[in-house]
This record gives C-alpha cells, structure tokens and sequence, in this order.
C-alpha cells in the first residue's frame, strides 16, 4: 500500500473570490515519496541488475524479499533461507546472489533467473559480517568474531583463511582489488591470487576506533566513502568520510551532524546521506555537491533510518530507504519492535 507523504498544506478559499463559502477548502498534497509498508527487520537491500526489483534480507523472519520498484512498489516474493541473514552480493555476471548467514555458518546462493535456492554450502566462520564476490567464482566472507577473512572456491568447494582483517568489504573487480573497513583503519588488499596480500605503503593514515554503519565505493570506482559511529555516542562522530581509492588518502568529509547510517552515490557523483539523528523539522537524507563538499538538498523520511539500508536508482531518479517508526515499536508482538518499511523519494533535478 502507498502512502502519500504526511505533510499536507491547507489553502483555505478566499472569501473574496467565492461567496458563501461555495468553494471547498483546497488541499495541496506533496507528491514527492510513497511508502510500501514491510514490517520487518531489514539487514542490507541490494539493487537487482536490470533496476526493476530490490532485494532485501529480512533478518528476524530468516529470508529474502523481492520488491518490485517499477511503478507502484510491490512486494512480489518471499523467500526462506535460514537463520538471520546478513549481508549479500550480486555475482559479477548478474545471475545470482550470495547471503552469508550470520546465525549458523552457511552461505546460500539464490538464482535470480526464477528466484530460488540454487545452493548452500556451510564455512567455518561463526557470527559471518558481511560477503563479496572476489570473481565469478570465489567469495571473500567477514565475521564479526572470528580472527581473519576467509575465501571460498565456488568450484572446487575449498575454503582458505586470508590475511585480511575482518570488517565491512568492498571488491574492485577490474583490479582484483579488496578494501576493508575494520574497527579501527581501512585497508587495501590485491585479491588476484588464491592468498590475498596487503597493498604495501597503502594504508589508512587516519585511524579510528568506530563500529562501521557502512562502506561503498563510487560507480567510477575512484572513492571510498565510510559511515562511522561511535556506540557510546553517536554525536561524536558528526561526518561522512571519503577516501582515495587508489592511495587511500583522504580526500574529504560530508558533515550530517550525527554518525551516517548509510551513504549513496550516483553515476553523475551526488552524494545521499543517511544521518542518525533528526533535527527539529524531522529526519532528513541530505545530498552533498561532491566537488563543494557542501549540502545541496535536503528530502524529507518517514521515520528513523536503517544503517547499509539506502540506494540510488541507475537513472538518479529515486532515493530508497528503510525507516522505522517508533510508534510502532510499542507492541508486545515478537520481533515487532525496531520493524522497517521501504520509503521510495523523488530526487530533485
């Protein structure tokens, strides 16, 4: 069901231009986003390959929905997967994708052509963070426990522990390159060979002590951008940051005012800010000019924002985000609380 946004402007009817009050009062309705309502704990949303469907792991209910984003929003399909799905990929040839399963140690692969199960396959990891495709054929997965990455061949079914620290994971697959964001610096790694190798003099100066919210890279591949928040404050950190892809220098910072829950970049380079907090008007995704560094519009959400949870259509058209409404929180329903509904926003030319 769409809901128009909850802001209506009320035009009463001049009595100087309508006697006897013959002319009903006037309501102009800002047209600008609808809502498809989900109810459910969203971990990450992935953009499917022809732009026509999101994907996103429904984490308490253990599966995977798809929502078709071509008009009006419609969730089309549910799929059960297992226990507590995570994080997921697209495969570089866009056929499948792979959700690592954080509350048992497997990874399942689902089909995109007719949306099922085409494999599962159990790994060592416990507690798994997050899954990239390295290529074609082999996976690089995160925990947020254990000691190191680990990559699995998708052919010969093996499992290799890498010198990677665990984090949040990006894969450049045109160089073979990986990058992590751990707890504390992000690093780059060449992924080429079956043992990945730490980029040598290539390092992230500027260390930190954050739980990451998360972790991109731009279409062009030219620059890393990292949400941080502090989980004892997350007013400390009040900035987006970004970085050199290629030297991991630091290249500049977005100021929200409060941790970015999650940032989005388009093919033409605005850039979309998911902040923690509100401000007095209410919770806002706000678009940076890249070169500037300096806020240029500001689009107006339903409710509090979903960390990883917010992308941008192929054509700059659309913001998508997963909002939560506390009053919906108040349910002695399980896995009720803290329940999120996709929020579909028009882009301003």
């Amino acid at each position: 069901m769409i809901k128009l946004i909850p802001i209506i402007f009320l035009l009463a009817a001049s009595c100087a231009l309508y006697e006897d009050n013959e002319q009903p009062d006037i309501y102009f309705e800002i047209h600008d986003f609808d809502i498809l309502e989900l109810g459910k704990t969203i971990s990450d949303m992935l953009l499917g390959p022809n732009g026509k469907y999101l994907y996103l792991c429904d984490y308490n209910n253990n599966s995977l929905l798809k929502v078709n984003i071509q008009g009006e929003m419609e969730l089309l399909d549910e799929l059960i997967l297992g226990s507590h799905p995570i994080s997921m990929d697209i495969s570089p040839d866009k056929s499948q994708i792979a959700i690592a399963m954080e509350g048992e140690s497997k990874v399942v692969i689902i089909s995109l052509g007719n949306f099922s199960i085409a494999s599962s396959f159990a790994v060592s990891l416990m507690n798994m963070n997050d899954i990239v495709y390295a290529n074609d054929r082999r996976l690089l997965i995160s925990s947020k426990t254990d000691p190191s990455v680990i990559a699995y061949d998708l052919d010969t079914k093996l499992e290799t522990s890498q010198s990677i620290l665990n984090g949040e994971l990006i894969v450049n697959r045109n160089d073979s390159i990986a990058y992590v964001a751990s707890s504390s610096s992000v690093k780059k790694y060449d992924v080429s060979n079956n043992q990945a190798s730490l980029e040598p003099y290539v390092a992230d100066p500027y260390g930190f002590s954050a739980t990451i919210n998360h972790f991109i890279i731009s279409p062009d591949k030219s620059t890393l951008y990292l949400c941080l928040s502090n989980p004892e404050d997350h007013t400390r950190i009040k900035s987006v940051y970004a970085y050199d892809a290629e030297t991991l220098t630091f290249t500049g910072q977005y100021k929200v005012n409060s941790s970015g829950m999650g940032v989005a970049v388009s093919n033409n380079n605005r850039i979309f800010v998911a902040p923690t907090d509100a401000d007095k008007n209410g919770v806002f995704v706000v678009e940076f000019n890249a070169q500037t560094k300096l806020e240029s519009n500001y689009y107006l959400v339903a409710g509090n924002l979903k960390e990883r949870c917010i992308i941008v259509d192929q054509k700059t058209e659309y913001i998508y985000v997963l909002v939560n409404s506390p009053g919906d929180n108040n349910s002695f329903e399980p896995y009720n609380n803290y329940s999120f509904d996709l929020q579909r926003v028009h882009i301003y030319d």
